[in-house]
């Protein structure tokens, strides 16, 4: 009488040096749960205190942001619940593979979409709105949206063709499916990575040439490529999550890799957010925190004033300065700021207020004219 053999008392792959471990074996799980949990956090923060500081008024961008956080909420949730599959593969037993199992990396592969497109899509439809003042800029950032879409939209014909059962065929037959078309699945996955890291260079770099071309203290100008320069913490979790993937074509350890790269990925995604989120905010914390008593408290007793004593805000004239973005004045074309609080402007505002400017200057004017005629 043959008896039928005992599935989870075997690892499903071979070990290199002969050694298996089925009860307690080196894990990455615990790693992926603290990365996720401690992002998820730290950028549903940030997009609340974003929403919080635009609430009087919502543009595209933070609609984008807003649905992004949610779909990131759910793409981490997906990842976290498979954290005990993130252990070397002859680590593992045999009977965890089932059609149960492989509807969890078909959901986060559909998920992978939206959760990468909407926050980088939030981050160009946030330049538009600071920064395209010019004809070349705006084709730029249509550039990078219609890129952006492609890109991760592309993901949804992969998952279907390879993380999916054909029609009329059960989860459990996938197992055998999926082995055959595991190296083509992986290889679209890694030109998929490839681009999307040109495409975060790219968001980066964007930018830079408006912040540097600015006119302002240096200090603040750092400030600003500082705030902007995040992204590059996405950058780097991109060309790790490509490096792994590529790793992935020729390796028999895919969960121990497919760990690796599924922290890379929610660092991308919640930096993206992250980085969407920074200006407001900087403006947020510049507003609660920076004015509030008990900071001016804490300033004033660790940096003291000089002796020579300093200028009030009374005294200090206010210079009136255009936003880049803005209608200029004939006189001032050239000159082009942006402060903390304008940069949460649309541009839309900042003509309605050069538009303001100039009716309430041409009335002046017609005003002593008509006192000099008398």
């Amino acid at each position: 009488m043959s008896s039928t053999p005992d599935l989870c008392a075997r690892p499903a792959g071979v070990s290199p040096d002969g050694v298996y471990n089925l009860i307690d074996p080196p894990s990455l799980g615990p790693a992926v749960l603290g990365v996720g949990i401690s992002l998820a956090v730290v950028s549903t923060s940030f997009v609340v205190g974003r929403l919080f500081t635009n609430r009087k008024k919502l543009h595209a961008s933070e609609y984008f942001t807003f649905i992004g956080c949610l779909f990131n909420l759910a793409y981490t949730g997906v990842i976290l619940s498979q954290h005990r599959y993130y252990r070397h593969t002859w680590d593992t037993p045999l009977c965890w593979y089932n059609g149960q199992y492989l509807r969890l990396p078909f959901v986060q592969t559909m998920l992978f979409a939206p959760v990468f497109f909407f926050p980088k899509a939030a981050i160009f439809l946030l330049y538009r709105q600071l920064f395209a003042s010019g004809k070349k800029l705006q084709i730029m950032i249509d550039a990078g949206l219609l890129v952006n879409l492609l890109l991760y939209l592309s993901e949804i014909p992969l998952a279907a063709l390879y993380a999916a059962p054909r029609a009329g065929q059960s989860w459990d037959s996938l197992l055998y499916t999926l082995r055959d078309n595991s190296k083509q699945f992986a290889l679209g996955g890694s030109i998929q990575s490839a681009i999307a890291t040109v495409l975060d260079l790219y968001i980066f770099v964007l930018p830079l040439p408006i912040l540097f071309k600015l006119r302002m203290p240096a200090r603040r100008k750092w400030q600003l490529i500082g705030v902007f320069s995040t992204g590059l913490l996405g950058v780097a979790a991109s060309v790790v999550s490509l490096v792994f993937k590529l790793r992935i074509l020729s390796s028999n350890d895919s969960n121990w890799l497919a760990a690796i790269t599924s922290m890379a990925s929610l660092v991308e995604t919640n930096i993206a957010l992250i980085v969407g989120c920074m200006p407001a905010c900087a403006q947020l914390a510049k507003v609660y925190i920076g004015e509030s008593a008990f900071y001016k408290s804490l300033r004033s007793r660790l940096l003291p004033s000089s002796r020579g004593g300093s200028l009030s805000k009374e005294n200090v004239p206010q210079v009136h300065v255009a936003t880049f973005g803005s209608n200029q004045t004939p006189r001032r074309k050239e000159y082009y700021e942006l402060t903390d609080t304008q940069l949460l402007e649309t541009r839309t505002g900042t003509r309605d207020d050069a538009s303001d400017m100039y009716q309430k200057s041409k009335s002046e004017s017609t005003d002593s004219g008509a006192e000099q005629t008398v």
